[in-house]
């Protein structure tokens, strides 16, 4: 985490953030530029000035088998989805179907972190795309992120324009809007595949949403994060980039088991342990994702 960062908040606080740290930040406009800045803390993204942080972050190992995601979208060019128990999943999204990566996520799995006195809900991003520079097919536009709340679990009718405020989620229940990256205009976050971990196995980005905004604090309420990326038809400047390998997914810290966890010994273990050669424990092996 950058500690100059967090420095400046707590010495002037979000709100004065906003006037002084962007001067020397990579964020312009509205833009949130990850692949040069650690952090950016841009009040003209979202529904309330500071209420949404953006950083580069690390989280290893992610991949199949190491995080449990709620959303896990794929296309080449552009896609969009968000978490749901629903099937089957409407047109015109990209999520993938199997419950174990697209799934309902209550507000009790949701990790919160606590940061100079302001608590946070935290939620991982990790992105896959070529670990090829050229190009910068490495990079990659996080162009809409919206947040609802509801009492009820498997929503499914998502319906908004492009980079609008306007988006809404229902199907069979009703649901709050608590976030809109676009409440304030249209912003965007870039990314780079390769800004951590060299790419393969390592998360890319958190984003920590005020707790605040949670109105409902039921543990058992159902949180819904919808997400497109690389729509190049929103292009400013060649400054939005598209998807162009693998699947983004979405998931909570909660999932990330423990590192160092001691593996159960295999039979040939058990065949040394009993002739007492081996007494050193085997560590189990992190593999790439």
């Amino acid at each position: 985490m950058d500690t100059r960062f967090w420095n400046l908040v707590r010495v002037g606080g979000i709100l004065g953030l906003a006037i002084g740290a962007f001067a020397t930040s990579s964020v312009a406009g509205n833009i949130c530029d990850l692949r040069t800045s650690a952090s950016c803390d841009p009040t003209f993204l979202g529904s309330a000035g500071g209420s949404a942080v953006f950083m580069t972050d690390e989280q290893h190992p992610t991949g199949t088998g190491y995080i449990d995601s709620f959303v896990r979208v794929q296309q080449n060019g552009w896609e969009q989805g968000y978490n749901t128990s629903a099937r089957p999943l409407e047109t015109d999204v990209q999520m993938k179907v199997d419950p174990n990566f697209t799934r309902n996520l209550t507000l009790g799995e949701v990790g919160t972190k606590v940061i100079n006195g302001v608590t946070y809900r935290e939620f991982f991003l990790d992105v896959n795309e070529p670990a090829a520079t050229n190009g910068g097919k490495n990079w990659i536009t996080l162009d809409q992120l919206e947040i609802y709340q509801s009492n009820t679990g498997s929503l499914n009718d998502y319906s908004g324009t492009a980079n609008t405020a306007n988006g809404s989620l229902a199907g069979g229940g009703t649901s709050t809007k608590i976030y809109d990256l676009d409440a304030a205009g249209d912003n965007y976050i870039q990314l780079d595949y390769l800004v951590k971990g060299n790419g393969s196995g390592s998360s890319d980005m958190v984003f920590y949403l005020a707790d605040s905004l949670f109105t409902n604090k039921n543990p058992n309420s159902y949180v819904y994060l919808f997400s497109q990326f690389g729509d190049l038809s929103l292009v400013k400047n060649n400054d939005h980039y598209e998807s162009q390998a693998g699947f983004e997914e979405w998931f909570t810290k909660s999932s990330i088991p423990p590192v160092n966890i001691q593996s159960v010994p295999e039979p040939a273990s058990l065949l040394l342990l009993g002739t007492g050669l081996a007494f050193v424990a085997r560590r189990r092996a992190r593999r790439d994702a």
